[in-house]
Parts: C-alpha cells; structure tokens; sequence
C-alpha cells in the first residue's frame, strides 16, 4: 500500500494531533516487532524484480555507503546517492525502503531485519551497534573489509570444489560420446566375422549397449541424485547430513573447516571490537557460518559461557590432572582457543584471534593452490586412462583381425 501524504495542519489552522499519534504508533509498532505496517512505509512504485543480491552487490551497498559517510556526507544524502547508484532492482527498492524510513524515526538497521534473506546477522548486528555508538561509518569500513575478503575466500574455495567436478564431468561425457556414437560403428563390422572379441572390446560392447537401451533410465538417476541433493540443501536434516558429510571427505574436510573457523574468527573479532557482549556475539556468529555442525557446537560453547564457563574452556581447553592442559574440541584448532585463552586474561580476544584468522587465511589460499596444481595432472592422467582404455578396446579386433588374415 502506497504512503499517502497526511496533512497534520487542517485548512482551518489547527493542528490533527490524531494523525501525528498514529505516525508514532505506528514507528513504536515497526521498532517493536520488526515489522512494516502497510499503511506506514512509503515506497515509490517499483518494477517487478525476479532474482536476488549477490554477496558483491552487498559488498558495493556497503563501500559506497563507508566511503560517504566517512567523507562527512550526512545519512540522508549518502542513501540519496546510493539509491542513483545501485543498479540491482531488489538492491534499489531496499535502500529506497532505508530512505524513506529514515525521515519516519527508523534505524538502518530496523529495515535491514525486514530483509535477513540477503543481509546476514553480521551486517545486521553491526549496522545496529554503529547506529547506537554513532560510530557507523568506522562499523562500515571494517564490515566492508571483511566483506570482501570473505569473499574473494569462498570464490577460492568454490573454485577448488567446482574445477574438479567440471573436468570429471567433461571427461565422462567424452566417454559416453565414444561409446554410444564412436564404438558401435567400428566394431559392428566385427560381429559379422568368425574373428573372436576380445574380453575389453567385449565389456566396452556390452557397456555401450546397455547406455543406448537405458538412457532415459539412467537419466531419471542423475536427475533424482540431483533433486535429493537439492532437497537435502533445502531441509535441514538433509543439511545436518551434508555437514557432517563434508567435514569427512578426504582433503577437502581441511577446506570446510578451516573456511567455517575463518568465518568465527573474523565475525566474533569484528562484534567483540564494535562492542557487542560476548554472548550476543557468539549467538550471530553461530548463525554465519554455513556448516550445521560447527553453528551446533558454538551454540553450546554460548551456552556454557552463559553459565559462567570461560570462552576457552567451553572451547574445550582444560587442565588434566597432571596440571597439563587438555584439549577436547574437534571443530576448532587448539592453537586457536590457546590465544583466546591469552586474550582472556589480557582483554584482548579480538585483537588475538584475528592474528590466528590472518594466519589461517594465508594457509587456506596456499593449501588451495597447492590443491588445484596437483589435481591438474592426476586428471589428466585419468582422463587419459579412460580414453586410452577405450581406444585399446577398439583396437584389439583389429590385432585378431589380422592374425586371421595371416593364418590364410
């Protein structure tokens, strides 16, 4: 529904104080509830946008609105600019929302909880506390460098997931083109003859057959393996399953931990430094990471800190009985909840574990480019093998073909 204008100075001079009560109702009612009464949020008329926000849209949102307001420009103008600026559709009915809202008592941050499906309780939390520090152009400089690295990592560890998949795949249809259109013309000339096939030549044969008569049988499995992977990602048994899958897979468990610890570090430095109490902190960082499994046991290190347990030993670190410390935790590194540990008794856990997250970042990107070096050659090689096999499977009648002949 349309904002519509309310005149709160009636014709005669006097002044409506029912309609300028129902304003602030209706402002205490959003900031109450996060949500929007229909009648009180002006929006202009905006085309219909089909899609999402991309993580870098977000991250362009974010360093345009830093860059402005670190230049002095006020909150108004710096959203006025924006809005010209920002070309996803969603994106730019959003800021627009922000805009208008602003003129009506509502924080950034009121709006921002309207739309949780593309700014992630990172954001959220640290719009909010800038807001109520005044310091919200620092928040946002900070936010929009984390941001973007947190990026740039999950394109590199996409990268690493997909490039395999995408050579594996390309290789397999390669083999299934040879063998449904390439075998069967060669070697239906050797079914005619006495000459016997040979055992290699004889599976290939049987193989290519049976993808000709059960094509759409083996279709309809690809497409289910793929409709249960989807649904698994979409419900969240079917993520708790995924999660703990991912954790176990030989050489790229290192990749989702690691990825999933950089992600804690990172956004509890950055709550802890932008003020946010502990366990606040810990609850909107246990909804930032992707993985069901590592979101399951921040929850319980939160809750055991709620009972009065330091950060470290809910982290699993402890003293055995030979006054030696111990270490239970599989999700987090030692060495990590070790400087927490440190930072503790000094005040200092943000400034700790940032220089772990540092530390492991550079690590990750290393192991990631060592990944992608070795897997080129052992792909090839694969591919090499799968091909060189059916190529040697075509040839050996060929070989038998010609010992006949030379018997005559």
């Amino acid at each position: 529904m349309l904002f519509r204008k309310k005149h709160f100075i009636q014709p005669d001079g006097t002044f409506d104080s029912t309609l300028f009560q129902q304003l602030l109702n209706d402002a205490r009612y959003a900031i109450k509830t996060g949500k929007k009464p229909g009648h009180f949020v002006r929006k202009e008329p905006q085309s219909i946008s089909i899609g999402g926000i991309a993580p870098k849209e977000i991250w362009g949102f974010i360093n345009k609105l830093s860059s402005f307001l670190s230049s002095g420009i006020d909150l108004k103008s710096a959203f006025s600019i924006v809005y010209k600026q920002v070309k996803n559709p969603k994106l730019r009915m959003i800021v627009n929302e922000i805009r208008l809202n602003l003129d009506h008592g509502l924080s950034i941050s009121d709006t921002l909880k309207q739309y949780k499906k593309y700014f992630d309780p990172l954001i959220i939390s640290l719009v909010e506390v800038g807001e109520k520090t005044g310091a919200l152009p620092k928040v946002l400089a900070e936010l929009e460098v984390s941001l973007l690295d947190s990026i740039e990592l999950k394109s590199k560890i996409r990268g690493a997931m997909i490039y395999p998949i995408i050579l594996v795949s390309l290789a397999l249809i390669m083999v299934v083109f040879m063998l449904t259109f390439i075998l069967p013309k060669i070697t239906e000339s050797f079914t005619k003859t006495w000459v016997a096939i040979p055992g290699l030549t004889q599976f290939m044969m049987d193989l290519s057959q049976f993808i000709l008569h059960h094509y759409i049988f083996l279709g309809l499995v690809i497409a289910g393996f793929f409709a249960v992977l989807w649904a698994m990602r979409r419900f969240y048994f079917g993520q708790i399953i995924l999660s703990y899958i991912s954790l176990r897979i030989p050489v790229f468990w290192y990749i989702k931990r690691q990825e999933n610890t950089i992600l804690f570090i990172n956004s509890l430095k950055l709550l802890l430094d932008s003020g946010v109490l502990m366990l606040e902190a810990l609850e909107t960082t246990a909804n930032i990471v992707p993985n069901i499994q590592f979101k399951k046991d921040i929850i319980r290190i939160k809750n055991e800190v709620e009972a009065g347990i330091k950060l470290s030993n809910a982290m699993g670190l402890a003293i055995g009985n030979n006054k030696e410390t111990v270490f239970t935790n599989s999700f987090f590194p030692e060495d990590l909840v070790h400087m927490v540990s440190v930072g503790e008794e000094t005040g200092t856990i943000g400034k700790n574990i940032e220089k772990v997250g540092v530390n492991y970042t550079k690590e990750l990107k290393r192991f990631i480019a060592n990944l992608m070096s070795a897997l080129e050659p052992f792909i090839i090689v694969f591919v090499g093998a799968l091909v060189g096999t059916i190529i040697i499977a075509i040839m050996l009648p060929f070989f038998q073909l010609a010992k006949v002949a030379k018997n005559l």
